[in-house]
């Protein structure tokens, strides 16, 4: 049963990660319960490549109960079927304080933009009607994320809504979840802005003879074409993976700098060096040693703020919660996994 019950939960992974409105880079997870056993994707695994990678790790219940009682979120390696040692997902025990048998937690971008609005959960009230759902607040992940889930758990819930995060849904068997997830997903598609065409001439003449180039993805300039999405994205962090992977805010250029001026005065202010700039009305440049887990988020980070309406306020995680995530082992962990694969 375990080996036929891991191969779905393999082909799920593996079709969720591929959809970068659902998962980027290393972030989301995917579990199976399996009698007194937990199987969880390893941290900082790549749900895309899950048909590819063996990164499916087995908890025992028991474990995760004696992390959750000591409020100890530094879990022991465990080891694959292939015998890999590997960290399991840091949120391995909000996998386990849900009872249902399979959890799906993904970043979606539909989601986030409703979670991240001031009056989110109103909004989804009418569109999540007929589900059983929760909104949870902001917290913390791993631990704390799954200790506030827990007050939530005697309602069973399918579906839940974290607040400035993703999305979590679960069901009893792989295809159920995944029904349930299409379900929210459609539920939740809307319209989102358009965008002017990035002015390309202006771009070139401020990379030239620099350590930046020119966005390689399209769609990324859109983020500083749109005048409410360029001011929206440096307002802050909006997600975790956010400012893990791409900094504390989004840098723009103002019109008297050059771009490396525009880089020291966000560093001076956040003590991040910035591995994009926008260049309001213009486009986006990128540092060249940019990485693809920081470019998947940096989509993630344009399509979320497209679809959050304008002059709809907008809820960022306070400093102090940034901090915390910029500075967590954790998540320090999942960026050294992502830049030994990129």
């Amino acid at each position: 049963m375990a080996n036929e019950s891991l191969r779905e939960l393999t082909e799920l992974s593996a079709r969720i990660g591929s959809n970068l409105d659902l998962v980027q880079a290393g972030g989301g997870n995917t579990s199976i319960k399996e009698a007194d056993t937990l199987w969880v994707k390893a941290s900082g695994k790549w749900l895309a490549r899950a048909a590819q990678e063996d990164m499916f790790l087995p908890v025992p219940t028991a474990d995760i109960d004696r992390q959750l009682k000591a409020e100890d979120e530094k879990f022991p390696d465990y080891r694959t079927r292939e015998g890999v040692a590997l960290r399991p997902s840091v949120e391995t025990a909000v996998h386990a304080v849900l009872p249902q048998r399979v959890i799906i937690h993904v970043h979606s971008v539909r989601t986030i933009a409703w979670a991240a609005q001031a009056n989110g959960k109103e909004g989804l009230t009418p569109l999540l009607a007929g589900l059983k759902w929760s909104w949870i607040p902001y917290t913390h992940p791993g631990i704390p994320l799954a200790i506030r889930i827990q007050e939530e758990a005697q309602k069973r819930p399918d579906v839940l809504i974290l607040q400035n995060h993703g999305l979590v849904v679960a069901g009893d068997d792989c295809a159920a979840a995944e029904t349930l997830l299409g379900e929210v997903e459609r539920r939740l598609t809307g319209s989102s802005r358009s965008a002017s065409t990035p002015d390309t001439e202006r771009l070139r003449r401020l990379v030239d003879g620099s350590e930046w180039e020119i966005a390689h993805a399209a769609e990324a300039h859109d983020l500083a074409t749109d005048i409410v999405s360029c001011a929206i994205a440096q307002g802050g962090t909006i997600f975790p993976d956010q400012c893990v992977y791409l900094g504390p805010a989004a840098a723009v250029v103002e019109a008297y700098e050059t771009l490396a001026e525009a880089a020291q005065r966000y560093q001076a202010r956040y003590n991040f060096a910035p591995l994009f700039l926008l260049v309001a009305g213009a486009g986006v440049v990128t540092k060249r040693e940019m990485n693809r887990a920081a470019y998947e988020l940096l989509l993630c980070l344009k399509r979320v703020i497209e679809r959050i309406p304008t002059n709809e306020p907008v809820t960022y995680l306070p400093a102090d919660q940034v901090a915390r995530l910029m500075n967590w082992d954790a998540e320090k962990y999942r960026i050294a996994m992502a830049k030994a694969k990129n």
